[in-house]
Order: structure tokens, then sequence, then C-alpha cells
């Protein structure tokens, strides 16, 4: 017999140690952050990084609604490839941000005239007058933060090896202009966009939501998050909880927190159709293909790699270590020489 599999349950957001790490150092870098700045979030696919951003922005203004005040303290939009053969149409993203704010000529009213006379402007007018369009309504509507969400996509937006950083840039330069502060928000690969920028990183702060690691104490935590999942799925006897598979769920997860919660939904919707119970050998047969993981775990490894790269700076009991380029370490005091004595008859000498 078929019951009605609801998927909604898993749409309530279980916090978890890498959660409340990630949100508490976000609330933190916002709120410290000033206008011109550039804030990015990262961490691997479906970590949860969208909700995240509806909890950042109710905790910073609380239930704010434009119907009662005419403001939009923060602004969220994603970063959609809607150019031509699947690219990222930089004009395209501008009519999308004017939409999000609400521009009273470039953007839709739910009326069908309006909707058309709406098109028609902004299809007719240059990116320059639309950018100039979005500057003033940025302005008009009171927005602090700019929410760019999959902000990665940006690397489709030409063949041009420097487009997208120079995409970013242009935003940054939005964002001081509008007295705002920008939020880049995606996946890994948006770690390499901006690496290219000097004047981006200059002033940008970063925040890392990262996957759990096949360590003690991150295994314990990745258990207790199934401890959670488990009331949600409907186990088998065979199963006092998801516990009893942590090997497995950690493996075909990799550590993400998106990945596992797919994976349930995906099996519990499985045995729902089948009118079973989740058992081991049903967690299995839905896992991932291995070169799915092996494909999603490169792009993991390499993000990874990159924050461990930009984090080549330590110090500790008054030393310095210097990580080079050529990999190699020197150890020493800030701002003191090593004194070196100086061979005989060999000091300047001033002639007379």
């Amino acid at each position: 017999m078929f019951g009605e599999f609801n998927s909604s349950k898993y749409d309530v957001p279980i916090p978890h140690r890498n959660w409340r790490r990630a949100l508490a150092e976000s609330f933190y870098v916002l709120s410290c952050a000033s206008p011109g700045e550039v804030v990015c979030i990262t961490g691997p696919s479906r970590a949860g990084k969208s909700l995240m951003i509806r909890r950042l922005i109710q905790m910073l203004f609380g239930d704010s609604r434009y119907e009662q005040t005419g403001h939009i303290p923060a602004l969220v939009v994603e970063a959609a490839n809607t150019g031509s053969h699947g690219t990222f149409s930089t004009k395209a993203f501008i009519q999308r941000m004017l939409e999000a704010v609400k521009h009273p000529l470039f953007s839709m009213r739910g009326q069908d005239l309006d909707d058309i006379l709406a098109m028609q402007k902004m299809d007719r007018s240059t990116e320059a007058t639309l950018r100039i369009a979005l500057e003033h309504a940025l302005i008009a509507r009171g927005v602090k933060y700019l929410f760019i969400d999959e902000a990665q996509h940006v690397k489709y937006a030409s063949k041009d090896t420097q487009a997208a950083f120079a995409v970013m840039d242009s935003w940054k330069c939005l964002a001081q202009s509008a007295g705002l502060v920008i939020v880049f928000v995606g996946a890994y690969p948006i770690l390499d966009i901006l690496a290219n920028s000097p004047h981006l990183v200059g002033r940008k702060h970063q925040v890392h939501f990262p996957r759990y690691h096949a360590t003690s104490e991150d295994i314990g935590s990745f258990a207790e998050m199934l401890q959670s999942y488990s009331t949600l799925v409907d186990l088998d006897s065979s199963l006092s909880s998801l516990i009893d598979v942590t090997e497995l769920l950690y493996e075909g997860s990799l550590g993400c927190i998106g990945l596992l919660k797919a994976w349930l939904k995906r099996t519990d919707a499985i045995a729902m159709i089948n009118g079973r119970k989740v058992d081991a050998n049903l967690l299995r047969s839905t896992r991932l293909t291995d070169l799915d993981l092996k494909s999603i775990k490169a792009e993991i490894i390499s993000g990874e790699d990159s924050l461990k790269k930009s984090s080549f700076l330590e110090v500790y009991e008054g030393e310095r270590k210097v990580t080079l380029s050529d990999g190699s370490n020197r150890s020493s005091k800030p701002f003191q020489r090593k004194p070196t004595r100086e061979t005989a008859r060999n000091r300047t000498e001033i002639k007379k």
C-alpha cells in the first residue's frame, strides 16, 4: 500500500555544530563590515548556505517588511545562467536585481499591461542605463546588504579568462557607490575567481561553512546530527537509529550535510513507494555512484586547498611563521634583523 511522502519535513533546519559556527561568524562579520566591503560565504554545494542567508537577514533586521516600511534592508538575488547557451548575462542579472529591488519602472507589477511595458523598457534600455537605475534604486530602498547567491555561476560570463573577476569587480564598485555591503555566497569555485582580483581580496572577509572531516571530534558531531535525522526516517527494526550506519552515511555524503539530507530524502521516498522501511541495504542502493562522489570530492578538495593557501600567516608566541612561495618556512621575530658581523676594513669611510 502506497503512502503519501511528505518531503517538507526535510526542509526544517536541523542545527548542528558547523551550522552554528558558520552562522555566528557570518553574523559577526556582517555586523562589523563597512559599506563597500565584500563578504564571501563559501562551502560545499548544498551545505545550507541559502538557508543561512534567510536566517542572517532575520537576525540582522528582524521581521522588517517592505509593505510596511518601503525599505528593503537586505536584497537577495541568485546569479543564474540566463544568457544564451547557458552563459552568465550581466544585463539579465541587473534586470533580476531591478526586479528584486522593486524598481517602479523596470520591474513586474503583476498586471499584464504593466509587465509588457516593463519588459519593453528593459529590453530597449542599455546596460549602462539599467546600472544607473539600479544604483539609485538600491539607495532609495535603503539596501544595506546585497546577497548574491550561487555567485560561482559568474564563471560562465564569457570565454575570456578575466571576465568573471571583472564582473565581480564591477559589483564591488556598485556596492561602494550605493553604500552597501556585498555578500558573495556560493560553492568553492568562487574562491578561484576572487583570487584573481587583488582589489577584491583586499576588501574581502572570508567565512567558511565546512563539511565534517574524518576526525574523532567531527565524526562525533556528525553522529549527533544523524540522531536528529533518525526521527524523520521510518527505520527498519534492524536499525535502532542512523548512528548504526554512521560510517556508511559519512562515506556516501563526504561529510556534507546537503548530500546527506538529499540522500535520506531520496531513500525515504523510495521506501514509501515500495511499502518498506529504511535499512542499511536500501541506503547502499540509493547512494550516489562512486563516479559522482569522486567528482564532488575533487571540487571540495580543491576548494579546501584554496582556503589553506590563503591562510599563509600564523602568529604564535611572539614569532612569525611565513610560508614562502616555494613551500619552505622561515621563522623569526617580527621587525628584527639577525645581527651580522662586518668584515674588517669593510666599513664605509668618509673621505676628507
